[in-house]
């Protein structure tokens, strides 16, 4: 997830779903802006809601860039963790000392004012670390642990930090610190002085710098540009409303929910779509390792831990299961005349004919060993697995491949065949041992065709003796 976050530019598709959700953003904030002032219901349990989802979302969001940043040492990923977790401490303050939700004023000796400021100190406080976190974007990574591990603790723990230090403050000067609330008692109005105005201007300030730095190339940065697009919405809206619970307020408190969640998507996402990666090539690898390097087919270790089990579901079943042995013919005449190379060249399409005659996918070819391939079918008799195993040979010798062999002049294949109907001991070894007698007595009686071993009696017409 490293290089796509912040090396791999991000894909089409990508730009348009973080241009939609912007686009959404303001549209939304242009349809509320008209009536913002519109005093809207008091619901009590919206806020602690909405404060307790942002703080989850918040840490959450700078738990996963953490862990990012463990695994790749990038500073990026700390500092932007620090940010999202300078939010969440921020908003739990924002929660405790927020009027009517734990006390008629709020907890820890909060004024009316303080919770403003709070919000103030989070929104701005948010834009300001976000745009340090530029500084990091270029280092290299940190490859010494324990310096890591350092830096790591020094932008959380500073961050975490800096918000107690500030809200601490906040709630300590809440008789000297100016108000921003007009009126007495209950919040009556914001006022849009120079204070809040500054937060403004530091939040669309920080979006358009983040913007141009990076030039919204990868896809953290156009979800960070989308979070920091929301944080601007929050902040309008507050000072357009100017009072709680109308519906400028409700509007921007869900443009902070998506502020919060809005990096928090696109890593889990990210994250998701790693794990598939991760299991895709898991899977890869594990078929990697159950194939013959040479010709693709299924290896002889594959063969012997999924034999056995076949031929036991068979039999428990009361199915047959037959097993060809198909060796090539005169394959040590065939290397010395052609080379290696095309003796090579010669298993890999025998290989790709045998697996290409076999249509059921409950059949498989493995190779055995040398130029000798075994075939499995499960659930065919002595009949159709002799008219299966005649289909192989014949298919072979269709390819024509030009052998030194005077007679018939390309390459052929000789098979035997056993089914598990066809011993009274269906122990797997004597199946097997079967399906090599019928092999020998194929090669012995003169190649190129397929014999059928049955309870010890060889039979040259298979498919007569199978009736």
């Amino acid at each position: 997830m490293q290089a796509t976050l912040i090396q791999v530019s991000a894909t089409q598709g990508q730009r348009w779903a973080a241009l939609l959700a912007a686009a959404v953003l303001l549209c939304t904030a242009g349809l509320v802006l008209p009536y913002s002032t519109v005093q809207s219901l008091f619901v009590q349990p919206f806020m602690p809601i909405f404060a307790t989802s942002v703080v989850i979302a918040e840490g959450l969001t700078a738990f996963l860039l953490w862990t990012q940043y463990r695994a790749s040492g990038r500073l990026l990923f700390a500092t932007l963790a620090g940010a999202y977790a300078f939010t969440s401490a921020t908003a739990v303050f924002h929660l405790m000392i927020y009027p009517n939700v734990f006390s008629a004023t709020g907890l820890l000796g909060a004024s009316r004012q303080t919770a403003i400021w709070t919000w103030l100190i989070w929104r701005a406080g948010f834009a300001l670390l976000v745009t340090f976190a530029l500084t990091a974007r270029f280092c290299p990574p940190i490859e010494n642990r324990t310096r890591r591990r350092a830096c790591g603790a020094l932008a959380i723990g500073g961050a975490i930090g800096v918000s107690v230090a500030l809200c601490s403050a906040a709630i300590a000067g809440r008789d000297r610190l100016p108000n921003l609330v007009l009126g007495t008692g209950a919040y009556r109005h914001l006022t849009a002085g120079p204070v809040t105005l500054s937060a403004a201007a530091i939040c669309v300030a920080a979006l358009g710098i983040y913007a141009r730095a990076t030039r919204l190339r990868t896809l953290m940065d156009l979800w960070v540009s989308v979070a920091l697009l929301a944080g601007v919405v929050d902040v309008v809206l507050t000072l357009a409303a100017g009072q709680r619970y109308s519906v400028g307020w409700y509007g921007a408190r869900i443009a902070s929910m998506v502020s919060a969640n809005a990096v928090l998507w696109m890593l889990m996402s990210e994250t998701s779509r790693a794990y598939q990666k991760l299991a895709d090539t898991h899977r890869t690898l594990q078929e990697l390792s159950v194939r013959d390097g040479l010709t693709g087919v299924f290896n002889r270790a594959y063969f012997d831990e999924r034999y056995p089990r076949e031929l036991a579901a068979a039999i428990e079943a009361g199915y047959p299961l037959a097993v060809l042995l198909i060796d090539v013919d005169h394959f040590k005449d065939y290397n010395d005349a052609f080379g290696h190379l095309a003796g090579d060249e010669c298993l890999r399409r025998i290989a790709h004919t045998l697996t290409a005659a076999l249509p059921r996918q409950t059949d498989f070819v493995s190779r055995y060993g040398g130029e000798e391939f075994v075939v499995v079918l499960p659930g065919r008799d002595p009949l159709a697995s002799s008219a299966t195993a005649e289909r192989l040979r014949q298919w072979v010798a269709d390819m024509k491949l030009p052998a030194p062999s005077a007679s018939p002049g390309w390459v052929t294949v000789s098979i035997g065949h056993a089914s598990s109907r066809s011993h009274t001991d269906p122990r797997a070894e004597m199946l097997l041992a079967g399906a090599d007698a019928a092999l020998y007595a194929a090669k012995a009686l003169g190649r190129n065709r397929v014999e059928e071993e049955r309870s010890g009696k060889r039979c040259s017409t298979p498919i007569l003796c199978a009736r």
